[in-house]
């Protein structure tokens, strides 16, 4: 998910310190997030997606399972 929200981030043209500040997150936080040292949570995800001014959806990886 890192990934995906860096790329959005970067879509947005938002600067990291501008993302911590929009979505809530504590640039120490959103750093650790970013490098895979913790997990998000639904409301990072929640927080992110509202200051990038996108679907929730868009964060998300891609399914790899098979459906059924």
């Amino acid at each position: 998910m890192a990934s995906n929200v860096n790329g959005a981030r970067m879509h947005a043209g938002l600067s990291f310190s501008r993302l911590s500040e929009l979505s809530g997150i504590a640039p120490d936080a959103l750093g650790e997030l970013l490098e895979g040292q913790t997990d998000f949570t639904v409301v990072d995800l929640a927080g992110i997606a509202a200051a990038l001014d996108i679907p929730i959806t868009r964060l998300l990886p891609a399914s790899t399972a098979e459906d059924g």
